[in-house]
């Protein structure tokens, strides 16, 4: 299945500050990248790691950040100021240079600078908390697409293993209707199951094909690229009590680390701006010089905060706290909102899936078996010999689409808690 972990990148969007941010999961070509066309899970999740766009995008936006902590703690520009001209007195026709030169440093009020600068190492460690939760989201969904992969690749098989039954039909029921032991119907009826069992293989193939390129592109490779996976789709999946859970979700998720980060931020910025209506000062020396005297003065200068009091930028920062705060508050509720229903949906898909066991589907393999043997024999009716096969298939086909919402509850509740699932199931270490 097709993720983009379109929730997290939302969050991404507004702790960065409301700038463009685009998660391009486009495959692309990668130089030099030697990728063999079987793949193990934890290969899988190391390529993604290693290819993926989106990664380079947040990597070069923590680049950027860091940029602005240098900019908020770079000194301005001394400013030096020449005025030549020629003086001219009233009583004489001589012309005498004159020159007025100064020199000025700007000083910003003590504090602004810091504050500036913590605002600044604030967006750095938003942008970084966010290239963790973002790497942390991608490998759950290369979870659930390799699974996918996996889980469609077994049922590609079970429907070509009915065509095969299909077409083995068509041959016995020929073979009755020939004899005189059949009508033609059984032999039209043949034909059509191997329609139908076609028509299943092909749209088994389709859902097959999507899910590799699901895969792929997560990956950072091309779509249609070839892959092919390797392991098992064991059903075994530990799950820890609600209360652990929930406990996780807001103390580990990537999500609610990035949008506390936004808030102090917010807070930050509130401060800086209150703190910029304090006047920064300039002071230097300056030079009037003439051919018979020369002035040498100190200046200090400063702007009056008479009109200007920062009052809507104060106002814009009140309510960019406030909504940060408010975002915060409603993503802790949905995160326990999700990580509830998506435990609920993976307790049920458990209980489900113990319902089909191996002894259960051995016995209507066997019963399959037996009625195909029986019914090219002559010793089973049609009737009976297609209940057999659909029983069989059908019972298949549900098992491993719940094997299916198994993988799909499990990375859903992943997302939410924004961790995998096994750390959380093993029990803690005991201190030595």
């Amino acid at each position: 299945m097709n993720r983009t972990l379109p929730k997290f990148a939302l969050l991404l969007v507004v702790a960065l500050g409301g700038g463009t941010f685009a998660l391009s999961l486009k495959g692309q070509d990668v130089a030099g990248l030697a990728v063999t066309n079987a793949l193990t899970l934890e290969r899988a999740i190391r390529l993604a790691l290693d290819n993926n766009p989106g990664i380079r995008v947040l990597a070069a936006d923590i680049a950027s950040a860091r940029g602005g902590v240098t900019v908020a703690t770079t000194w301005q520009n001394p400013e030096m100021s020449v005025a030549p001209g020629f003086k001219s007195a009233r009583d004489s026709s001589a012309l005498g240079f004159h020159g007025d030169f100064g020199l000025e440093q700007t000083f910003e009020w003590p504090g602004k600078r810091a504050l500036r600068r913590a605002v600044a190492e604030k967006n750095v460690v938003v942008r970084q908390l966010a290239l963790e939760g973002f790497r942390s989201q991608l490998a759950i969904q290369v979870r659930r697409a390799y699974f996918s992969v996996l889980g469609t690749g077994e049922v590609v098989g079970l429907r070509a293993q009915r065509l095969a039954l299909a077409r083995s039909f068509v041959e016995a029921a020929n073979k009755k209707v020939e004899g005189g032991f059949a009508p033609e119907f059984e032999a039209t009826k043949a034909e059509v199951e191997v329609v139908v069992a076609q028509k299943s293989l092909r749209e088994a193939q389709a859902r097959h094909d999507a899910a590799r390129v699901a895969l792929n592109i997560l990956l950072g490779r091309r779509p249609i690229e070839p892959l092919e996976v390797t392991g098992a789709l064991g059903d075994s999946v530990a799950l820890p009590s609600l209360s652990t859970l929930l406990e996780n979700a807001l103390s580990r998720n990537p999500g609610v680390k990035v949008l506390e980060a936004a808030a102090e931020r917010t807070g930050l910025s509130l401060q800086s701006i209150r703190k910029s209506r304090l006047p920064d000062f300039k002071v230097g020396p300056s030079l009037e010089f003439t051919s018979d005297e020369q002035i040498v003065g100190f200046g200090l200068s400063l702007p009056l905060p008479l009109w200007d009091r920062k009052r809507g930028e104060i106002a814009t920062a009140t309510g960019e706290q406030e909504k940060a705060l408010a975002e915060l508050e409603m993503l802790r509720r949905d995160i326990l909102r999700d990580v509830t229903t998506a435990s609920l949906n993976l307790t049920a898909a458990k209980e489900s899936l113990a319902f089909y066991t191996p002894r259960l589907r051995q016995k209507l393999k066997a019963a399959l078996d037996a009625a195909a043997q029986s019914y090219s024999e002559g010793r089973t009716p049609l009737l009976l010999y297609l209940e057999a096969q659909r029983t069989y298939f059908d019972t298949e086909s549900d098992y491993f689409e719940t094997l299916q919402k198994l993988f799909e509850a499990r990375a859903e509740l992943e997302s939410a808690l924004g961790v995998p699932l096994d750390p959380l199931s093993q029990p803690p270490t005991e201190a030595k």
